[in-house]
Order: C-alpha cells, then sequence, then structure tokens
C-alpha cells in the first residue's frame, strides 16, 4: 500500500492519541477536549493511580498542542507519568504504556525515553504488544544523540529534531535506527497555566510526526505499521536542508586541508623547537611510525649540543640538537613545526612563515603545530601544491563539524571509555595517555583515543580535537560535546576498538570562579561529548585538598564514572606573582619528597596514586583499569 495524501484535506477526526508526558494543561481553548486522563506515581516501592492529570511542567501541554495543530480532529488521552523534574521511575514508564494499549488509542507519543540497558527487554515486550494491536508508537530520540529506548526499537517510529519548514514537511529514512526527521528548531507551543513558550529539541519534533500518523490513520484506518511506513516514505520531503542554528557561525578555512591526516605519509622527521611538547614525540618514540633524524632549538634554550635525550632526562637517543635550523632539513622528508610564536615575538620575525618556506625549499612536508590557515600563507600553500608537497596543521574543518548536525546511523559507544582528566595546566596529561596507549597496545588491546593535543595524530590516535593553548578551534562551545560524540561513535563503528582512551587540557573546574580566565568549559564539553565510563584525575602536589575532592566529585556528576586513581608528576610547582603575571616553575622533587606526597594523597582519598613517569605508576594505572573493566563484565575482557 503506498497512497499519496493531501494533509490539506485532513484533521485527524475519530484517531485516538495517548500522550505519556506531563499531562495536559486544559485551560487551552485548543486542549479542552481530553477523551479520557489518568496520573501514575510512585510511591513506596508501588505504582499508584489517579485521575488527575493536570499539566504543572508544560512539557505534555506543548507536545498536545503540537499535535492538535497538526491534526485537530484528534481524541487526545492525557496520561501523566512526571512533573517539573521530567525524571521517572522506569516501572510508570512501563504501566502507562501497558494503559494506553488497553485503551486500544491508534498512536502512542513518547516525547521521552530511555538509555538503561536493563529496562530495554521488558520496554520491548510492550511495544511488541502494541504493534499487534495495530498501535503506533511514535518516541522521541535523545537529545544527544545516545541510543535511547523505545525509539531505537523496529516496531518503533523514531523521530529527531531537525531544522524542517513547512506545516507537513518532514524526512524519512528507511532502514534508518531513527527514521524520521521533524521540525525540532526553536518554535511557540503551549504551556501550562495558559501560557506560550518557544521550545526545541526532539521532544518536540516526535509530535508533529505523531500530527501527520494521526492524518494517515483518518485517511487509511487499518494501515499497519509496515503500511504506515510506506505512506510516510511516499509523503516526506524530496528535499530538507539541514542547516546550523541561527547564530552558530563556523569559520570556513582559506585552505581546506586533507580531509584526514595519515602520519604514515612521514618517513623522516625534523623537528623544531624543542619545547615540551616535542618532548613527547622522544619520550614515546615506540608509538610513532616516523624516525626523527634530527632536532633545532634556539641556543638561548641551552639545549644546543646535548644529546636529546639526556637533555630531558631520559636515556641518550643519538640524536644531538643542532643550533641551525637549515641543518636538520637534509635528512628529513617532513618537518615537524611546533609553537614558534613566542620565538617570532623575541625575535620580531615571522619564525611561522620563515620556517615553512625553508623547508618548501628543501622540498619538505610541513606538519604545524600552529594554524597555517593565514592570508600571509596563502603564497606558500599554493608553492608547496606545485611540489607536490603538502602542509597540515590540526583544525576541525566545516564539512567534518556539518556531519555530525546531519542524520547518521552510527550506533552508541559499547566500548569501554577511559577519561585522562586534571585540575590545572601543565601537569602531564597528555604523558599519561601516551603512557596508557603504549602500555595497553603491548599489552594486546586495540585502542581507540581522541587527543587534545596538535599533535595526537602524530602517535596514531584517531582523532585530534586540539584545544588548550593556540586552539584553532572557532565554532560554539555548543557544538563541541554532539562533534564529539559523534567522532566516539565514528571511531567505534569504524575501528571497532577494544576501548576508547580520552584526555582533556586544563582544569576540570575552575579553581576561582571570579578570575575571568579561569574557565573550564571546553573540558567540561569534552567530558559531556565522550562520556568516560572511569577516569583518571591528575594532580599537583600542591593542590588543596579540597579542591581536589571537589574535581572528583565533579567527574563523578557528570560522567557517571568513578576516578580510578590520583596521578602526580614529579615536579613541584611553585607559583609566584611579579610584575602582575603569575608564574608557574616546576622543582624536581626528591624521591621521598614523591613517596610521601603519594601516601598523603592515598591515605586521604582512599583511591590509588601514582607517579606520572615511574615505569611501576604507569603499570599500576593500566592494572587498574584492566582489573575496574574486567570485574564490570564479570570476568570478561576490557
Amino acid at each position: 500500500m503506498k497512497y499519496k495524501c493531501n494533509f490539506h484535506d485532513l484533521n485527524g477526526e475519530g484517531v485516538k492519541v495517548a500522550i505519556i508526558d506531563s499531562g495536559i494543561d486544559r485551560s487551552h481553548e485548543m486542549l479542552q477536549s481530553v477523551s479520557r486522563g489518568i496520573c501514575f506515581e510512585f510511591s513506596a516501592g508501588n505504582v499508584l493511580t489517579s485521575e488527575g492529570y493536570r499539566d504543572t511542567s508544560g512539557h505534555g501541554t506543548a507536545v498536545a498542542s503540537i499535535i492538535k495543530k497538526k491534526a485537530p480532529g484528534t481524541e487526545l488521552y492525557a496520561i501523566k507519568i512526571f512533573d517539573q523534574s521530567l525524571i521517572v521511575e522506569q516501572k510508570i514508564l512501563l504501566e502507562s504504556i501497558r494503559w494506553a494499549v488497553d485503551q486500544n488509542v491508534d498512536i502512542i507519543n513518547l516525547s521521552l525515553g530511555t538509555t538503561d540497558i536493563q529496562v530495554k527487554n521488558t520496554l520491548l515486550d510492550i511495544c511488541k504488544v502494541a504493534t499487534k494491536k495495530d498501535i503506533i508508537i511514535v518516541a522521541a530520540e535523545h537529545n544527544s544523540g545516545q541510543e535511547s529506548y523505545p525509539a531505537y526499537f523496529s516496531n518503533v517510529v523514531g523521530v529527531k529534531a531537525g531544522d524542517i519548514k513547512g506545516r507537513y514537511n518532514y524526512l524519512f529514512r528507511r532502514g534508518e535506527p531513527i527514521e524520521c526527521i521533524a521540525p525540532g528548531t526553536t518554535q511557540r507551543v503551549l504551556w501550562a497555566g495558559g501560557r506560550e513558550h518557544i521550545v526545541e529539541g526532539s521532544s518536540f519534533a516526535a509530535p508533529h510526526i505523531t500530527g501527520i500518523i494521526a492524518l494517515i490513520r483518518q485517511a487509511f484506518p487499518k494501515a499497519n505499521l509496515n503500511e504506515i511506513r510506506d505512506i510516510l516514505e511516499v509523503n516526506a520531503s524530496r528535499e530538507v536542508q539541514q542547516r546550523i542554528p541561527p547564530g552558530r557561525k563556523i569559520r570556513v578555512p582559506i585552505f581546506q586541508t586533507p580531509q584526514s591526516f595519515d602520519p604514515n605519509k612521514i618517513k623522516k622527521a625534523a623537528i623544531y623547537p624543542y619545547n615540551k611538547e616535542m618532548h613527547s614525540l622522544m619520550r614515546f618514540r615506540e608509538l610513532l611510525n616516523f624516525e626523527i633524524v634530527g632536532i633545532a632549538d634556539p641556543i638561548a634554550k641551552g639545549y644546543v649540543g646535548r644529546d636529546a635525550g639526556e637533555a630531558i632526562g631520559i636515556p641518550p637517543v643519538d640524536i644531538r640538537i643542532q643550533p641551525r635550523f637549515q641543518e636538520i632539513l637534509k635528512e628529513a622528508d617532513t618537518l615537524i613545526l611546533g609553537y614558534v610564536d613566542e620565538l617570532s615575538r623575541i625575535t620580531k620575525k615571522n619564525v611561522l612563515r620563515e620556517s615553512i618556506e625553508k623547508a618548501i625549499d628543501a622540498n619538505l612536508n610541513v606538519f604545524s603545530f600552529l594554524s597555517v590557515y593565514q592570508k600571509d600563507l596563502r603564497d606558500l600553500i599554493e608553492k608547496a601544491k606545485k611540489k607536490n608537497l603538502w602542509i597540515y596543521s590540526p583544525d576541525i574543518h566545516q564539512n567534518d563539524l556539518l556531519k555530525t548536525l546531519q542524520p547518521h546511523h552510527y550506533p552508541a559507544v559499547d566500548v569501554p571509555v577511559i577519561g585522562v582528566f586534571g585540575t590545572s595546566a601543565q601537569q602531564g596529561k597528555f604523558t599519561v595517555q601516551l603512557a596508557l596507549r603504549s602500555k595497553l597496545i603491548k599489552e594486546g588491546y586495540k585502542v581507540g583515543q581522541i587527543g587534545t593535543e596538535h599533535h595526537s595524530q602524530l602517535f596514531g590516535m584517531d582523532v585530534a580535537f586540539p584545544t588548550g593553548y593556540a586552539s584553532p578551534l572557532q565554532f560554539p562551545i555548543q557544538l563541541h560535546a554532539p562533534y564529539l560524540d559523534f567522532k566516539m561513535r565514528e571511531v567505534c563503528a569504524k575501528k571497532k576498538p577494544d576501548l576508547m582512551l580520552v584526555g582533556a587540557q586544563s582544569g576540570s573546574i575552575p579553581y576561582d570562579v571570579h578570575e575571568p580566565g579561569n574557565h573550564t568549559l571546553s573540558t567540561l564539553a569534552f567530558m559531556l561529548g565522550t562520556k568516560p565510563d572511569a577516569n583518571i584525575l591528575v594532580v599537583n602536589s600542591v593542590d588543596d585538598g579540597e579542591y581536589i575532592r571537589d574535581t572528583m566529585n565533579t567527574l563523578k556528576a557528570i560522567t557517571k564514572g568513578p576516578v580510578l586513581c590520583l596521578a602526580m608528576s614529579d615536579k613541584e610547582k611553585h607559583i609566584r606573582a611579579a610584575y602582575g603575571r603569575t608564574l608557574i616553575s616546576p622543582r624536581q622533587m626528591s624521591k621521598e619528597e614523591i613517596k610521601e606526597k603519594l601516601a598523603y594523597l592515598e591515605d586521604r582519598f582512599e583511591i590509588p596514586t601514582v607517579e606520572i613517569v615511574s615505569e611501576e605508576g604507569q603499570q599500576r594505572m593500566v592494572d587498574l583499569i584492566i582489573s575496574y573493566f574486567a570485574d564490570e563484565q564479570q570476568g570478561g575482557d576490557v
């Protein structure tokens, strides 16, 4: 059965629609005729019912008004299961659907859902009963894009929000877990207390589809679920423009970089300058798929002439740090160019441009920490192209970002996610991430990883999300979480790792909310986008105990995952103020000091505490991760 509907000639007359929500406020003229209503409440472990379904929240009233605007002839059944909190016990959700099925309604609207896997099978069984009685269930997808139920069930019409205009317009994608996209951007609806509100989200996209199906049911009263899907497909909009909501502007780089960066393109690399970010390339050389053949650094820093390993306190690597930049280009095919903005300021030269130009003249590709998408570098990028050379700097491209706002079918992340967070900047969080990556790979695990350092991809990480110092990201922070959620799903679907590693920059919560430069919104957005199951918290030896405790509580509250251990650097931070600036200088602690501090932290917080750079500490972190997830899976592997 595939028929075209003229929705303008239909009003949904005689179609019974059950709205399981926060009730309905009948003070609105449009909503005065409710055929039947009921209220479910939870008390002392029991589900109780009453006849009072008046809406005190507004959510259910909004949903009802959207349905009535599309299908004014429908008969509404108001089923109240929550109030202002919009939170409900799972038992009530199950009982409310059973009640609606017993009323022999035509459609059940659920502008809600659950991500709780434990209730999934019971909920699915109830939905199957509805399907057998030809009752259509319409459910909203979770606003974050998480797999939610019942929207993801094959016998339920799942709906997500989109920027769609037109009274009867919607998008239908047969075979997708969430098959319908309906108007979900800002719209005016009726609200509790006789008021009106402006709302947005999947909750308010679902009733648009419920209204459409009510019109279809009026035209084809005996249509079953499969036939309803056929009619939805035939009558769906052929073209629906998905765009970024107003006010959310995205920078378009002057030059598009490759859609993906492959570190295997590098065989022999030269490094300049030898700053702390480059130190990690030397410390974790086993993670690189290329050889480092030369290192240069300004003479004034004191590294020149020394072995690159000994200069940072690791065994010799047989590479002498050179004073002349061009000397290191002779054997390399790629220049890895670090942060040179401070050098430019000191020398009053454009070191970024000069370095790239010299590399191109020597027929080298360039991986730059600083953005190369600048007007004054346009000629160099064209020059490199003519020589079949590439110039790359980590960034998030417009096309890649737009994909996160489009419909996609990647399932929810179904492997353990370990997060590395800290109490401040300059602690060694990236060192922790690299140490975990190295050791987990050696243990035989396939690791998926999102890094926030500019050079994350050089170590084989799947995604670089460069935040922190000199971040090129210039799109709204509201889009950070959905972008990261999309990339997490994409990596898991394509790579099928055993676990995911993620780690943020800077601190996790503000130390002083009155200090304007001390906000941590990007870290909080990173937590929400990556949703770790367990965390490692990096702390300083001088951190206030209450601040550490507050950070631990925040991680638990936002990620819902525990802090498995604290990790501390072997350096003690000395913070001092001079000439109106705050300066941080690290001091190497003695073994006795480190041992004493670790013991104090472990005793106070009653969780394992390790030293970041010690082999013993790194292995202990790995063992804790494996043990935790093995216990979680009742003896299974990570």
